[in-house]
């Protein structure tokens, strides 16, 4: 009797869980829809915020998961981008470089031209170094023997001298600036025509030297230009202008402080009067 009351006890423990759901399953299906769908709701109300709540926790969890790779994509491409304006920005930058150096280019020769009776077709360059240390002040340009440059030829930039061509290579020249102790060329005072002697000085500055002290006066601002005396220089190219007047006591001369109109040391393009 024992042994059939703990094998009713034991069916019941095992069978019973898994009936009783079934036969509520089954009363539910026959209950009607209207009064179904009621118990649905009562039922129901008590646990949607734990619904919401789960349901917002997955998908914030969801959305985690799917923006590491968005970012990482986005980031990539970010990156992509940021190259691609890096390179667009210096093919801007030197398309800016080239139209002004040719901007410069043609104002140079248009001066020129304008300025100067030469028939002769001046040649363009391009400044590569300069030299501008205490005692030697010179600039090396991009044309040599192959374009026609030879020694002494003269080199003007903004439609006046700054310097000629010392020594020449096959693709590059040495170019002596007029601020170059070492530098002498012949030069008048285009409002007086006295004539004398245009050495260059330490810093951006020049003399004109041996000119007679009873001459006439020379006044502050007077220009100075080429003399073709010599013949290595055209006359009349403008040079510089007066700052200072250094009267030489105890000697006949005296000596004119002067002011180049182009400082060398800024220009990028020049123009080569070859000989």
């Amino acid at each position: 009797m024992r042994t059939r009351r703990n094998r009713r006890r034991r069916f019941l423990k095992i069978f019973l869980p898994a009936i009783i759901p079934f036969v509520v399953c089954l009363s539910l299906l026959a209950i009607p829809s209207r009064i179904s769908d009621r118990m649905k709701l009562v039922i129901s109300w008590p646990l949607a915020p734990v619904q919401k709540a789960s349901l917002v926790a997955g998908s914030a969890v969801t959305n985690a998961f799917l923006w590491i790779p968005r970012s990482w994509n986005a980031s990539s491409k970010m990156m992509d981008l940021e190259g691609e304006v890096f390179l667009l920005e210096n093919i801007l930058v030197a398309q800016r470089a080239t139209m002004d150096r040719q901007k410069t280019e043609l104002a140079s020769v248009t001066k020129y031209y304008k300025g100067n009776a030469l028939s002769q077709k001046p040649l363009l360059a391009n400044v590569v170094a300069f030299d501008t240390s205490a005692f030697r002040r010179s600039m090396l340009i991009d044309v040599g023997s192959r374009d026609g440059v030879t020694e002494n030829s003269m080199v003007i930039a903004d439609s006046a001298l700054v310097g000629r061509v010392t020594s020449v290579g096959t693709s590059t020249s040495r170019v002596l600036l007029i601020t170059d102790p070492a530098s002498k060329i012949p030069a008048r005072i285009l409002e007086t025509e006295d004539v004398g002697v245009l050495e260059g000085a330490s810093g951006n500055v020049c003399r004109l030297k041996y000119l007679s002290r009873w001459g006439e006066k020379v006044e502050k601002g007077y220009k100075v230009v080429s003399s073709s005396i010599g013949g290595v220089f055209p006359d009349a190219i403008f040079i510089a202008t007066v700052v200072e007047d250094i009267d030489g006591e105890g000697t006949p001369y005296k000596t004119l402080v002067l002011r180049p109109k182009v400082n060398a040391t800024k220009v990028n393009t020049v123009m080569v009067i070859k000989r």
